[in-house]
């Protein structure tokens, strides 16, 4: 059953202590919800932090208050909010901190989504978690702002593609309106989260587009990205982001996959799809997402992990052709 808003304002009001955790290697959509809901708690007079499992989003340090996006200062809280996280497994660490509080609310957008807090509010045809927040207290008096307009808008552009997947629907333009209206700087926000990239990402995405490789007749494009090229040019996993999207713009490709290396024979692998349901791919390695973006981890031999993901996502193409 989809959380109210009074049901999930009261649980706020009743607590003293409330964290906010996103999900590992947070994107946009995270890291905007979550500053949000923190700001929005900080309104309604509760002690609240804002937090996720790895290192801090840099990508997105130009958003106000991202200074509140750290470590939680508390052993224990009132109040748990999770936002963008399908399962308590991309709480990471912060899984605890769920067990521990008092209460917990689950906002999310994931049709995956296990419905694991006290509370929950799950809108999978959502564009995003911060639409639904945008939804969820655009009635209430005082709770939205310029502040809270720009972190909305990070993840209702980033989790669009920058208004091209499809999840951009005539409601998405009109909450991009709504929120202008609270005199958000337009230009220099999209300046900053699609061109704003340190040279060093831009050697990894040089490095990046010369290694993809075409499979099924160049519908399935293949992007990977190994711990050297990495260390070569200066960068971390989270300069990743936003790279599969070059392997998603080939003429003809149905479905990118990027797969990034992570220290142990541990690679991180993000598909998108055209049209063809990607999810299904992900959960056969024990991951998820939406029908058109789903990810997963796999463990083993570089030439391996590359044979059984194609091997998902050709699968995938195939389903849609006998559909």
């Amino acid at each position: 059953m989809t959380a109210t808003t009074s049901e999930i304002l009261n649980a706020i009001n009743a607590a003293n202590t409330v964290l906010v955790v996103g999900h590992v290697r947070p994107d946009g959509d995270c890291v905007g919800a979550a500053l949000c809901m923190r700001h929005i708690c900080e309104k309604l007079g509760k002690s609240a932090d804002a937090a996720c499992d790895g290192d801090k989003p840099a990508a997105y340090a130009f958003l106000p208050e991202y200074e509140y996006f750290c470590a939680p200062r508390y052993k224990k809280y009132d109040l748990f909010i999770a936002v963008d996280c399908a399962t308590e497994n991309r709480l990471g660490e912060y899984r605890a901190l769920l067990a521990s509080a008092k209460n917990s609310i689950n906002i999310d957008h994931h049709c995956t989504n296990t419905e694991y807090g006290n509370i929950n509010h799950v809108i999978p045809t959502a564009s995003s978690t911060c639409h639904i927040l945008f939804e969820l207290f655009k009635d209430v008096d005082g709770l939205l702002d310029n502040a809270v307009a720009s972190m909305l808008y990070t993840g209702l552009s980033t989790d669009t593609g920058h208004f091209m997947h499809s999840n951009t629907t005539a409601e998405v333009f009109s909450t991009a309106a709504a929120l202008c209206e609270f005199g958000i700087d337009i230009a220099r926000l999209n300046h900053d989260l699609y061109c704003n990239n340190g040279f060093n990402k831009i050697k990894l995405t040089s490095r990046a587009l010369g290694g993809i490789v075409l499979y099924e007749s160049g519908k399935i494009a293949l992007m990977n990205i190994s711990l050297k090229d990495l260390q070569d040019c200066g960068c971390t996993s989270e300069d990743t982001e936003g790279l599969i999207d070059h392997a998603s713009s080939i003429s003809g490709v149905k479905i990118a996959i990027s797969m990034c290396e992570q220290p142990g024979a541990v690679f991180r692998v993000s598909f998108r799809s055209v049209s063809a349901d990607v999810s299904a791919a992900a959960a056969r390695f024990g991951g998820g997402g939406h029908k058109l973006a789903a990810g997963c981890i796999l463990t083993g031999n570089r030439y391996d992990v590359m044979e059984k993901v194609v091997a998902a996502a050709t699968a995938a193409l195939n389903s849609e052709r006998t559909d």
